[in-house]
């Protein structure tokens, strides 16, 4: 799609947008990533046709499924919202224990429109339900008659983020150490597979700095480090 950025990309999003949330967002815990846990986070619509969320958290209680785009304009933006609505509603509609779950789009740039705040109206939501011109809800909602009052609770439970990349860089991100991470390893994950800078040490003096920890090459399992980003280059 039109502004979309690489595939490699794309997954470092992901895994930024989802340290941002934790960062800025008090209570909500990220559990899933479609990467390491596809099974969690793979539906079916109504018309058979496969579909999956990039994380799942969750926040007061409720399961949160949350779609990323990271983006290099928002040209093709609005479309991948439209289609994001359809997999809520095909999950919250489908499966009655996410009945009252969350759904969340987190992007890097503003929505190239003039919608703004309507983007979670329910009228709003609702329209872009029945539009069937999108080819990504038709090809999950099939010929299916929107109900309004799923419409209105289902935009109730949705949230939009917009993390820009200067907003990225200036405050960093989270990201919980796994087994068989290392330093290097996640730096690459969140930059798109590269190293972002000549020299490897200003990195590690930085993760020093923002975690107050001696050894940065020493970083347990489970630990969540505040990382630095430098942005994404290249695509």
């Amino acid at each position: 799609m039109p502004g979309e950025t690489s595939q490699e990309s794309g997954r470092a999003y992901v895994f930024v947008f989802g340290g941002c949330l934790e960062r800025a967002i008090k209570g909500f815990k990220q559990v899933f990533d479609v990467y390491s846990s596809p099974e969690k986070l793979e539906f079916t619509g109504f018309t058979g046709a496969p579909y999956s969320f990039d994380l799942s958290g969750v926040y007061e209680g409720a399961e949160v499924f949350i779609e990323s785009k990271g983006y290099q304009d928002g040209g093709g933006l609005l479309e991948s919202y439209k289609e994001f609505l359809a997999k809520a509603y095909c999950t919250t509609v489908q499966i009655s224990r996410h009945r009252r779950d969350r759904f969340w789009f987190v992007t890097n740039v503003p929505f190239g429109s003039s919608v703004g705040r309507k983007l979670w109206d329910w009228q709003f939501v609702g329209e872009a339900l029945r539009d069937r011109k999108s080819p990504g809800l038709a090809n999950l909602l099939g010929n299916i008659t929107v109900d309004d009052n799923h419409v209105r609770s289902l935009a109730s439970r949705i949230a939009v983020g917009i993390f820009t990349d200067s907003f990225i860089k200036l405050m960093g991100t989270l990201y919980r150490f796994r087994p068989g991470d290392t330093l290097w390893s996640v730096t690459k994950l969140i930059h798109g597979g590269r190293i972002p800078t000549a020299q490897f040490e200003p990195i590690i003096t930085r993760v020093r700095q923002m975690n107050n920890i001696p050894d940065p090459n020493r970083i347990r399992s489970g630990q969540q480090v505040n990382m630095p980003w430098l942005g994404i280059s290249g695509d």
